[in-house]
């Protein structure tokens, strides 16, 4: 793919985590072998920090939720620590988070891809601020895994949102955030799940 969402090559790159390309949101279906992906991705991080647990999150760490296929990966630090942190995941491949509005270094998203089976899985790891929202997080993914009507719910609201954009052009990552951010934080309300009070914390792209 071309374009402005293009910031990759087409060949795979030497270092295990391989360049990422932005594309236009499409709904997918859950993928069995994200789970896989993300233990493999999350072992070579903490490979190399073993101080660091990751957790898979997002959408493709709930069995059978439609997204957008990224392997969303989470840990926390010590803020002290991030800015070495994202040395050692730049030295792996992952680099910065493209487009508008990115997060902040105090509280990056790198991003990468990791190939298994022939096939590309792009990946996001979010690097919190330890006692930021990872525990939300968690208990959000956690209450999706455990409630199939809340997570038939989270699908609609997404198919919703990918049919009101159908024949407009590309449906922008942006865009689509910001229309399920509604529902993410009356959920989180509902659930009585925190959200902190760090750089960002009023948006969605973790719960993907």
């Amino acid at each position: 793919m071309t374009g402005i969402y293009t910031s990759t090559v087409n060949q795979p790159a030497a270092r295990p985590i391989q360049p990422y390309e932005r594309r236009p949101v499409v709904l997918l279906p859950w993928d069995p072998r994200v789970v896989e992906v993300a233990a493999l991705v999350s072992i070579l991080v903490e490979s190399y920090r073993p101080d660091l647990r990751v957790e898979h999150i997002g959408s493709t760490a709930v069995p059978g939720l439609t997204g957008k296929g990224i392997v969303d990966l989470a840990t926390e630090a010590d803020p002290s620590d991030i800015a070495a942190i994202t040395a050692t995941m730049y030295e792996l491949g992952f680099g910065p988070q493209p487009g508008p509005d990115p997060w902040p270094p105090t509280r990056p998203m790198h991003v990468g891809a990791y190939w298994l089976d022939g096939e590309e899985f792009r990946i996001h790891l979010h690097v919190h601020p330890r006692g930021g929202d990872l525990a939300s997080d968690i208990r959000f993914r956690d209450a999706l895994r455990a409630d199939a009507a809340l997570a038939a719910d989270y699908a609609g609201v997404k198919k919703a949102i990918e049919d009101r954009a159908a024949g407009k052009g590309p449906l922008e990552g942006v865009i689509y955030q910001d229309a399920k951010g509604g529902w993410i934080s009356a959920t989180y309300d509902r659930l009585g799940i925190r959200r902190s009070a760090s750089p960002g914390a009023n948006r969605t792209e973790v719960a993907e």
